[in-house]
């Protein structure tokens, strides 16, 4: 089964954990891989395992950038501050608007 060249794997252990841009960097190489019609099945696949995990990878990341931003933007008493950013901090705040 073909595997890609992915520098450290999230997850993984290596000289340095993967940043979220580098990570995303290598979906986007492994989409381009899979929408060209040269791979065999095989390969599809293997190229299919790893976007999946590194699409896992970046979403855990996003997530806790996310919790960060809140944590963040809570005020003292606990509340939202929502006039820190603005009218488009509902996105945030509010589960359904997102």
């Amino acid at each position: 089964m073909a595997t890609t060249k992915s520098k450290a794997a999230p997850g993984k252990s290596g000289d340095s954990a993967p940043t979220f841009e580098s990570a995303l960097s290598e979906l986007e190489s492994i989409i381009e891989r899979l929408e060209r019609d040269d791979l065999t099945l095989d390969s599809a696949l293997g190229y299919f395992e790893e976007g999946v995990r590194l699409m896992r990878f970046c979403d855990t990341r996003l997530k806790s950038a996310r919790g960060r931003l809140l944590e963040l933007t809570r005020g003292e008493d606990g509340e939202f501050v929502t006039n820190i950013l603005g009218e488009g901090l509902e996105s945030f705040t509010d589960p359904e608007a997102s």
